[in-house]
Order: C-alpha cells, then sequence, then structure tokens
C-alpha cells in the first residue's frame, strides 16, 4: 500500500473500526492472534494489510513491546498463502494494542515504516502514555461515571478515561497525582507506577494485572481528558465511550 493511497481511504477504515470492531466486545481469545514478520519485509507486510481491506476483511494489530518488537494481527480467519507463527505464551502479556487513527494525518503517522524499538513508540504510545512516561507517578483507577471524574479533576489535576473493558465491568482512567488515591475508595485503585516506564510496558501491565488478559486496552491517536472540572472531547469522529462519557 502506497501512502498516496492512504488519505483516500482514511474516513472508510475509521467508520469500520468505530462501528463494527472485530471481537465486539468479546474477549481476544490468544489463539486469534498471529505474526508474519519472521518471514516478511515490513513493505510486505502493509501490502497484506491492503490486500486486508481489499477484500473487506476485519483485522485488528497488536505490538509487541518487547525485542524483536513484532507486529501481530487478530483475525477470524488464518492466511493460506502465507507464512506465519501464531503467538507463544511467552509474548502474549507483552502484546499491546497499536494507536488507531482519529484524524486523516493520523493515518500516515501510524503508517508503519520500522520495528526498531526507536520507532515503536509512535505505534504503542498515544498522547496519554506519552505523558505516563514524563511522569515520575501514574495512577490507573476505577470510576463510576462521567460526574466522578468531573469531581476528581478539580482537586487533582488532568484525568484521562481509557474505556471499558470486559463487557463494561471496568471503567479505567489514568492520573497523575498521587494525592488523587485521597480521593478515590481503596478497591478502586488498580495499578501504580512510580519512575520512568519502558515504552509500552504500563499498558501492557493493565492488560496483565488489571483486566487479567481477558481484554486489551484499544487506544486512538487523541484521549478525551478531564481537567479543572470541565471534559474535553478529541473529534466528532470517536468510539461509542467516548460519545457516552460527554453526555
Amino acid at each position: 500500500m502506497n501512502e498516496n493511497n492512504i488519505e483516500a481511504n482514511i474516513e472508510a477504515n475509521i467508520e469500520a473500526i468505530i462501528e463494527a470492531p472485530l471481537t465486539e466486545g468479546k474477549l481476544v481469545q490468544r489463539n486469534d492472534l498471529l505474526t508474519i514478520d519472521p518471514y516478511y519485509s515490513i513493505s510486505d507486510y502493509n501490502e497484506a494489510l491492503h490486500a486486508l481491506e481489499n477484500n473487506s476483511i476485519k483485522y485488528r494489530e497488536y505490538v509487541s513491546v518487547m525485542p524483536p518488537y513484532n507486529f501481530y494481527l487478530e483475525l477470524k480467519e488464518k492466511p493460506i498463502m502465507m507464512n506465519y507463527n501464531m503467538i507463544d505464551s511467552t509474548q502474549w502479556k507483552y502484546l499491546v494494542s497499536k494507536v488507531q487513527p482519529l484524524k486523516q494525518n493520523d493515518e500516515v503517522k501510524l503508517y508503519r515504516r520500522t520495528n526498531k524499538q526507536s520507532n515503536v513508540t509512535d505505534y504503542v504510545n498515544n498522547d496519554a502514555f506519552n505523558r505516563s512516561m514524563k511522569e515520575d507517578y501514574t495512577i490507573i483507577f476505577h470510576y463510576a461515571n462521567k460526574e466522578e471524574l468531573i469531581r476528581l479533576s478539580r482537586a487533582f489535576g488532568r484525568l484521562y478515561p481509557l474505556g471499558r473493558y470486559i463487557n463494561g465491568s471496568k471503567h479505567l482512567a489514568m492520573a497523575f497525582n498521587a494525592q488523587i488515591k485521597n480521593g478515590l475508595q481503596t478497591n478502586n485503585v488498580l495499578l501504580e507506577k512510580k519512575g520512568k516506564q519502558k515504552v509500552g510496558h504500563l499498558e501492557a501491565e493493565i492488560n496483565y494485572k488489571v483486566l487479567r488478559n481477558q481484554d486489551k486496552i484499544e487506544k486512538w491517536s487523541m484521549t478525551p481528558y478531564f481537567e479543572k472540572g470541565r471534559f474535553f472531547p478529541t473529534s466528532p469522529k470517536s468510539p461509542q465511550w467516548f460519545e457516552d462519557i460527554s453526555l
């Protein structure tokens, strides 16, 4: 797939991701994930994705945050004309979702060009996780509703809602002020990290320790946030939970 064709198809691709997600809220199955990276070049990988799109085959992309940073695909059907490896138990807990685009130029930025560590950040981190890497403290907590996030943001600064998981039973948010624990019930504190982090490792920990690998964090290139008691949405083209939280 060449870059000239990317922007022409962006609107249709975003709508497909938002309106008809592959798993439709069901758990990601370990045996549905495969990689072709050991056998093909990145150019071949991009052509394979282009072929999937041309044939209206839905897929999701994931990235291992451990060397050699292979990309994995979630597919309903296994490819029959390509070599591939199914994911093994050693890689599963290091797998995170690739950032999904919300704006047209995001698709170009997220077009895969390398899997070197120095560039993996572009595919793995969005604004919320980029900020987390710069902070000395990050907390992941469960919230009840929009009103709670408004209240907390007045006292403790910017909060990023991360979405709803495991059939809506987990509402996750991220913050960076350690004092926020004073405003939370103890059982709603899900994960705390102090000090600098490696790319993707916080997300992998959320998947493993909080979601118990029954679900995986999904990310878009922009994240809505709450600050000083106000809600700041991202884009009119956004997943349903973005819209729900803005009501």
